[in-house]
Formats: structure tokens, sequence, C-alpha cells
């Protein structure tokens, strides 16, 4: 749970908060139910039999944040779950996984940053014996949760009640014609993506590398009801301290603007992939009908869920909020199969 102050309502929704604990990093394999890997897998690959081993690096996108059955590893922090797409895909190809996944995780944690006491850059799990590396990094280089996190509003035409006063977050993020967001995306993110694959490249050059794009949080004009996405995250009950759930709390410029923002991001993304050589599952603009605007039973992507005090003095972003549902997971895992599947080029 991510907790959101009114005065200041901005956090990374992919960060676990808290002070981590001390820990060493502990071992990735056996995981609990319900993925084993089996020894007689249900699919094989002819170029990555059973036993290959197979490191998954990578955000909350990866460690299925908000999904049941934690593993507590990396650390307990991470909030990684056995029911991740890296743990269904150890299972249907019987891979050895070593699952490294950690809510929050930006580039530099994969390569050179202990996100964590005790647990060091996911790199160092790789080596010349990995046949298969999938991950996904950038969200958090760019704070697109964190940003959207701040732009929970009162109603479709705003304000944010993050304590600004603002129409809508896009009215803050572009100043004099000129937006922050994306400009940190096309410069400081662009770069730290394309240093991250190069150095997976290099720390593990017998495998195959897969980089997954983040499905639509937000959807493009065309999969936009008329009426607008706003559902609120705000109730008589709230008075209370009961929030309603799965709500889509963003006025209608900021849906526009955000999805905008996922586009820029998944460009910068597919570039960086090209420019490494390494596979790209690109799935915004699949998904932009599955988004957390979509019809309940479509979703891939949780809505907003809150907790809180009844004077709002304190509020929280539930554990997976604006994050692949289980619907979510099982169509990226069946896109990362089809990824690794496919012959390379």
């Amino acid at each position: 749970m991510a907790a959101l102050g009114v005065a200041g309502l901005l956090v990374s929704g992919a960060v676990v908060p808290g002070t981590a604990p001390a820990a060493s990093a502990a071992p990735m394999w056996p995981v609990p139910e319900p993925y084993p890997v089996p020894t007689d897998p249900p699919e094989r690959l002819a170029d990555l039999p059973p036993g290959s081993e197979y490191v998954a690096l990578g955000d909350s996108y990866s460690a299925g944040y908000g999904l049941p059955t934690p593993t507590r590893l990396p650390t307990n922090a991470c909030a990684q779950s056995a029911r991740d797409y890296p743990h269904r895909l150890a299972a249907r190809f019987g891979f050895a996984l070593t699952d490294v996944t950690c809510a929050g995780a930006t580039s530099e944690d994969v390569t050179t940053r202990n996100q964590f006491a005790g647990v060091p850059p996911q790199i160092e799990s790789l080596s010349p014996s990995t046949r298969l590396v999938t991950l996904t990094i950038g969200g958090n280089d760019a704070d697109l949760f964190g940003t959207a996190a701040s732009c929970l509003a009162i109603s479709a035409q705003g304000p944010v009640f993050s304590g600004r006063d603002a129409p809508s977050c896009e009215s803050s993020l572009v100043r004099d014609g000129e937006d922050q967001l994306r400009a940190k995306i096309q410069s400081r993110v662009a770069l730290g993506v394309a240093d991250t694959l190069a150095a997976v490249r290099r720390a593990a050059p017998n495998a195959v590398v897969v980089f997954l794009g983040y499905p639509a949080i937000f959807p493009d004009a065309e999969h936009t009801p008329a009426t607008g996405c706003f559902r609120s995250a705000l109730d008589l009950g709230t008075l209370a301290g009961s929030f309603p759930s799965d709500t889509f709390p963003f006025t209608d410029a900021d849906v526009e603007y955000l999805h905008g923002v996922q586009e820029e991001l998944d460009a910068v993304s597919a570039s960086a992939a090209d420019a490494a050589g390494v596979r790209f599952v690109d799935v915004l603009a699949d998904t932009a009908d599955h988004s957390a605007c979509a019809a309940a039973d479509e979703r891939y992507v949780a809505g907003v869920s809150l907790t809180g005090t009844g004077d709002l003095r304190r509020i929280d972003l539930e554990a997976g909020a604006l994050h692949p549902n289980g619907r979510g997971v099982a169509y990226l895992t069946d896109r990362v199969a089809r990824a690794i599947g496919a012959p390379a080029g």
C-alpha cells in the first residue's frame, strides 16, 4: 500500500513504502505454489529446452505487484508474486527461473544500484549460462506511476485533489508549451533504458532478451467512451472512512494526456530495443481497449482503490492499483511466450 497525503499526493504506485529491512538476497528457487517449474512442462521450445536458465528482471509490472502468493524474494519489500508472468512462463516451459523482479525498480536498480539493503543490482543474476532474460523497465525512471497517483481528481473536469488546486495534471506538467514529463522521457529515461539493455546483452551474451512494454493504463481516444472514463474514488461512505473500489478518478484531459505519455515511453522503449538488438514486445496499442477505463470484465489493468481516514488527512493507494490484474498477467504471459517462440530478427 502506498501512503498518500492530501497535501502532497505524489507517490510511485510501483513502490512499496516503508523502511526496507536489511536482508541478504534469498535463494530464488524453489518458489511457492501455484506455479512450480514442472519436470515435464506442458509446452516445449526447441531453442529453450526444459531446464534452461531464465532470469527475470524489472519492476512491478514484471513482479506481479498487488497479486497474491508473495514469494518474499529477493526481499519482502519487492512485493513479488509467484503469480507474475515470469513464474507462469517457467511453469509453462520448464525453465529454471531466477526471479529478481522488484516493485519500484529503475534502470539503475537493474544495472548498478542496491535497491534495498543486501539486495544486489538485478543484473548480477545474469551470466553466460543464462539462456533467457525478460524485463520491464522505464516506468519508474519516468515516474509514470507516481505522476498518475498525483492526478487523482474530484470530477471529470477536476480539480486534482493533491493540494495544488490544479484543474488537471496536464496543466501542471505542461508549462509555457513545454511538456516536462515527455522531455524527461526523451532524454534521461531514453538513455537509462538504452544503457540497461546494452548492459543486459553484455552480461548475458548467450541469452534471448525480451523487453516487455507496458499495457495501456489509460485508453486512446478510440477506446475512450463518449461519456468519459471517470469513476470517482470518493462517495458518501468516504466520510466514514470507506472508499469505492476499482475506480478511475482522472479528468478527461488527463486520460488523454497520460495515454500520450505512455505512447512516448513506448516509442522510446521500442527504439532502445531496436538499437540493442533485443526483442521488444509492444502491447500498448493492443491493450487500449483493456485499460483501467474498460468494463470490469475486460480490464487487464486494475483501477484505483483507496483506503484512509474519513477526514481525508491520510489516504492510501492499495497495492495493485493501475497494475496488471490476473487477466492482464495471463495476457502478458502469452505475449512473451509468443515472442520467445518466434525466430530472432
